[in-house]
């Protein structure tokens, strides 16, 4: 008997929290952040290893440890001994045919607000430098190419 009586009391309790979410709790997408106006709309790049030809071109001797391909770009990870230091290079591409300019941008800013990364970045594609210290290096290495330091928020 008592299985009887608390079952529509279960049902209405499951309705009552289900609508919660749907009372002006949730407007849509957050709004995407632009890609920082510093940032040049090129060179843009195929691939991430199409970025790590342009560092080795640029004087780097990167050596590739990770690639990805994926539908609508790609991402590698590169090591540089640089001033007695691995430097470690997260290098992401990602496809105009799918992503617009600030999607790109979107994705930077989360890294570093969220994460205080450091970037190097133009056209369509990104590199986390760690440690950041060394991204000017980096950048010196990709004609075009801009750092992005870490956002700090007080």
């Amino acid at each position: 008997m008592r299985t009887r009586k608390s079952v529509p009391l279960l049902l209405c309790l499951a309705l009552t929290l289900s609508g919660c979410g749907l009372v002006g709790g949730d407007r849509g997408p957050q709004p995407l952040t632009p890609m920082p106006s510093e940032v040049p709309t090129g060179p843009e790049y195929a691939t991430a290893e199409d970025v790590v030809a342009a560092l080795v071109k640029g004087g780097f001797d990167c050596r590739t440890t990770l690639v990805n391909h994926y539908a609508y770009g790609s991402n590698a990870t590169c090591e540089v001994q640089h001033r007695g230091t691995t430097v470690y290079n997260e290098v992401k591409v990602l496809s105009t045919d799918r992503f617009s300019r600030d999607e790109v941008g979107d994705s930077i800013a989360t890294g570093r607000r969220a994460y205080r990364h450091t970037f190097v970045a133009a056209g369509n594609w990104f590199i986390w430098v760690r440690p950041g210290v060394y991204a000017h290096d980096m950048a010196a290495a990709l004609p075009g190419s801009v750092v992005l330091e870490p956002i700090v928020e007080k």
